[in-house]
């Protein structure tokens, strides 16, 4: 008996699940938001979504010495409105009708399932990284990235990357709508590595101590991103510092997801991070993103999962393709990033250099 669009539908649907667990684990970035609880469904009363920011104390002190003194009251109003768009992005794919009419039972289904939506979804994953680590993920320059070298445009404006390769008084770009210029502390730490030898673990620790020293009770940076050498480079560097009586197996671990330590934070090996494509001189030498991932937030829009779908790689389809034998899917997100502090966060240029 052939499979019926609608059928491959509902099994994709009870499959997304899963799938979506892939990417959040696939992804460090989006694993530890989800752990945190910094992923929510919003719903929103304008297209964008604004977060305040307080940049001093609410009010003064005084200081009684005769107990005459008139004590300083009032409110100050310190507080400022950064904003962040979550684009509409769809992955749409077709799958043929004769595929459909030959497929016979469960071990056709997955092979369906296996040609068609999976492929799919993990493209759209890759992308995604691509975009946040480097910002050239194919077709979806309107989310998030990192790199401060790079500009996204989620609702038809370019806005620059959140980190700018800059030292923190020498930043000017504007980033979620507001501006270091105008918003103290508005900027995120900086380090330049000359040669990871020399001064590449002082550097980092120079970075991390000056981003987990932001924010009272947020903790220290817990997750650190890196482009290929300059994870093996700080491998190598842990090398060199063991010394054992006997022959021991490599330090290093065998998966790279697992990640590794770096004081509290856990260090991965990001391919999405391609130096090479960066803008900047010294960003071509390597790049460590430093985050406290407790300071950033996601979300997602969207209300009915029928029609607009909740935005969370939601499956949406079958549609006939007009004069044509072929089904269309479609995989939609809207989602959303941004940090409440920038400055509890940092990067690094250069680690790729021995």
């Amino acid at each position: 008996m052939a499979i019926s669009p609608d059928v491959l539908a509902t099994a994709l649907q009870e499959l997304m699940p899963s799938y979506s667990e892939l990417f959040v684990q696939w992804h460090p970035v989006l694993e530890k938001l989800v752990n945190k609880g910094n992923l929510s469904r919003e719903t929103l009363q304008g297209p964008w979504r604004e977060f305040a920011v307080v940049t001093d104390g609410p009010g003064d002190v005084t200081q009684v010495l005769t107990g005459s003194e008139v004590i300083a009251g009032g409110r100050r109003q310190n507080a400022v409105r950064g904003n962040t768009y979550a684009p509409r992005l769809i992955y749409a794919f077709d799958v043929p009708g004769k595929d459909l009419a030959e497929a016979n039972g469960e071990m056709d289904l997955a092979k369906i399932l296996k040609n068609y939506p999976e492929l799919a979804l993990s493209d759209f994953h890759e992308r995604i990284a691509d975009q946040m680590g480097t910002g050239n993920g194919l077709n979806v320059g309107g989310f998030l990235t990192l790199n401060g070298d790079a500009t996204y445009n989620p609702d038809g404006i370019a806005r620059n990357g959140a980190f700018e390769f800059a030292a923190p008084a020498a930043q000017v770009l504007p980033r979620f709508g507001l501006n270091p210029g105008t918003v103290p502390g508005w900027v995120n730490q900086y380090g330049q590595i000359t040669s990871f030898a020399v001064d590449g673990k002082s550097t980092m620790r120079r970075v991390y101590y000056a981003c987990s020293r932001q924010g009272k009770t947020l903790g220290p940076v817990d997750l650190l991103l890196g482009d290929e050498e300059s994870y093996l480079n700080y491998i190598e560097d842990l090398d060199d510092q063991v010394r054992v009586s006997k022959v021991e197996g490599d330090k290093a671990p065998a998966n790279v997801r697992q990640g590794t330590k770096f004081l509290d934070a856990d260090y991965y090996l990001e391919d999405s991070i391609v130096p090479a494509l960066f803008n900047g001189g010294a960003g071509r030498d390597g790049v460590i993103y430093m985050m406290k991932t407790g300071t950033w937030h996601a979300y997602t829009l969207g209300h009915d999962a029928n029609r607009e779908t909740k935005g969370d790689f939601a499956v949406r389809g079958p549609f006939r393709i007009p004069e044509q034998d072929l089904w269309r899917y479609e995989i939609v997100l809207m989602m959303g990033m941004h940090t409440t502090q920038l400055r509890a966060n940092g990067c690094i240029e250069g680690g790729s250099i021995p």
